[in-house]
Order: C-alpha cells, then sequence, then structure tokens
C-alpha cells in the first residue's frame, strides 16, 4: 500500500503539530514512530492524537509511550491511550508527563470494522521537539513474529502439546546500557511461558509465567544489560491438547527489535511492510549492475576494434578484415 504522508512529518516540529493522512484496510495494522525531545532538563510535556475518518469502518487508535511503557508492570499501563471510533468520527488520545532526553511514541492505528477506512489528523505535543522516524504495516492474522516500528514484537499463534519457542533479537548499540522491557502474555490451554535471556548462546532464565487451569494472564518487566546484538527466546509450553498463546514485548527508545539473525531492527518481510523505502534501494543497486555490464560490454567491443583495425593496417596481415570501425 502505498503511504500517504504529508512532507512536514519528516522535518522536526517544536510546539507544533505534525499532519498525518492516510488509509488502512482492516488487514492490516499501522504504526507511527514518533522521537519527543525533551532537552537536558526535566520538562512537562503533553502529547496528543487526534485522527478523523469519514468511513463506516471507523478507527481504533493507541497512542504508546514507549519510554515509558517499556519499564511498567502494572496490568493496565498509564502509559498507554487508546480510543474506538465505531464509525465516521474522531478519535483522541492523550498522553502527560515531565522527563528529560528523547522519548519514543508509538501511534498505532487499525479499523473497526471491514475494509478500508481513511484517516486524517495530526499529533501534537506542547514541550520539545517531535519528529517523525517511520510508519510499519504488519498483517492480521499472520503468523510468527510480527513487528511494530522496531519497538514493539507481538507473536499470536495456536500451539501444540510440548514446548514451542521463538526469538526476538534486540541492538542494544556499541555502547552498554542497563534496559527494561515489558512482556505481556495471554493464552490458554497452556501449562507455562519461559523466557530466556539467550545471548552468546547460554540461556539464562528471566521470567516464568505459570498458568492456572491453562489460563495465563500476566505482565512483567526485564531488565538486561547489553551491548551490541542480543537475543531473547520465549518458551511457551502447551498442556495436554495444545492451546493459544498471544504475548507482546516493548522495548524503549535505545534498543530497536528486529527478526533473529537481522543483526538489525528491520522488520519481517514476510508478515509486515514499511516505508523506508527498501524496494528503491534495490532498484538503484540494479540499475548500477546494468550500468557496469553495459560499461563492460562497451570496453570490450572498443578494445577489439582497436585491435582489429591495427590487424588490417599490418603488412603481414591480409583481408578479410571485420567492418567495425
Amino acid at each position: 500500500m502505498r503511504v500517504f504522508l504529508l512532507a512536514a512529518l519528516f522535518a522536526s516540529a517544536a510546539f507544533a503539530q505534525l499532519p498525518i493522512t492516510g488509509t488502512v484496510p482492516s488487514t492490516r495494522v499501522r504504526t507511527f514512530l514518533y522521537h519527543l525531545d525533551l532537552g537536558a532538563g526535566a520538562t512537562g510535556y503533553t502529547i496528543t492524537a487526534s485522527l478523523s475518518t469519514s468511513n463506516s469502518a471507523g478507527l481504533r487508535v493507541r497512542l504508546i509511550d514507549l519510554t515509558g511503557v517499556a519499564g511498567d508492570a502494572a496490568p493496565t499501563s498509564t502509559f498507554i491511550d487508546s480510543q474506538t471510533v465505531a464509525g465516521a468520527g474522531t478519535a483522541n488520545c492523550a498522553l502527560s508527563g515531565s522527563a528529560s532526553g528523547v522519548r519514543g511514541f508509538a501511534l498505532e492505528v487499525a479499523t473497526n470494522g471491514t475494509g478500508t477506512t481513511d484517516f486524517s489528523g495530526s499529533l501534537n505535543n506542547t514541550a520539545g521537539g517531535l519528529t517523525f522516524i517511520r510508519d510499519d504495516q504488519y498483517v492480521v492474522g499472520a503468523t510468527g513474529l510480527l513487528l511494530q516500528a522496531g519497538h514493539i514484537a507481538n507473536y499470536t499463534r495456536s500451539v501444540p502439546s510440548g514446548l514451542s519457542a521463538q526469538g526476538v533479537e534486540l541492538n542494544f548499540g556499541p555502547t552498554a546500557q542497563n534496559v527494561p522491557f515489558r512482556f505481556e502474555a495471554t493464552g490458554s490451554g497452556l501449562t507455562k511461558i519461559d523466557v530466556y535471556d539467550n545471548t552468546g548462546g547460554s540461556a539464562t532464565l528471566i521470567g516464568t509465567f505459570t498458568a492456572s487451569g491453562g489460563a495465563l494472564n500476566d505482565v512483567t518487566v526485564f531488565i538486561r544489560n547489553h551491548s551490541g546484538v542480543a537475543t531473547f527466546r520465549v518458551n511457551v509450553t502447551g498442556a495436554a491438547g495444545g492451546g493459544s498463546v498471544t504475548w507482546r514485548l516493548y522495548s524503549p527508545t535505545t534498543v530497536t527489535l528486529g527478526v533473529p539473525g537481522s543483526n538489525d531492527s528491520k522488520v519481517d518481510e514476510s508478515d509486515s511492510c514499511t516505508t523506508n523505502e527498501q524496494r528503491g534501494l534495490w532498484l538503484a543497486l540494479l540499475m548500477a549492475c546494468a550500468l557496469g555490464l553495459w560499461l563492460r560490454r562497451r570496453m570490450a567491443v572498443n578494445t577489439w576494434a582497436r585491435w582489429d583495425r591495427r590487424r588490417c593496417s599490418s603488412a603481414a596481415f591480409r583481408p578479410p578484415c571485420s567492418s567495425l570501425s
């Protein structure tokens, strides 16, 4: 799907509005990532999202303070505000606080019904500089690991009896940092969920959720200290007959989540798409390769032509000569 964003989104805006406009089908969820730079000193702020639709499919909007929610173990986090519009109307979300430095905010947009819905509006800040970073989409109902803007990992799947495992890659950057991660899990027909820090191949158990009567609904926060690329592994143990599980991992702005083996924060292209112009990059590479091949062929033709002219002008050779000139 082609993304329709106003050019103003790509610039930093202090105490201003960043306009947003686009569409989303019921088969996808779109996530917009922003950074709010509050400077060196503690500063009070309010950030608001206001999105309207004219479509009967409605809207579901969530505004998420990634920096705050990553360290929050409350079942219902105050760092997430959401609103649903059943049909044509406006969804308004707001988060406030006092902080310094750069905070990450995710704006999640989905339909409330079937079909494709339009949306337009803005993200507003009362303090600091607000910058649009990226816009990702993932496919609703797709299996495997689904990523949102490099800071939210989702996993929903039916699980058989026994052990099922899924990994998540975490890029801490070159300097070691002590970072919290919020982990949520719900499910039925389960025995337990174990989460391991599997960095460097040594599995360290960092959390366990135990099901009661097969049902599980819990939240915790892991605090890990790493530099470079780390790995989490989530082991889900299904009860006899199996069941289903949904878990979600949130990371703050300073750590990006990725598919295992990617060594960066790229989304899983099989389950999602992004607007970071990867297709344009591949097209440019293909064009460069084609140009290189053409130049090599041209050089070879010119070399043969020069050799042929020398051969034809030599007394040691006689016609016929080629018609190259």
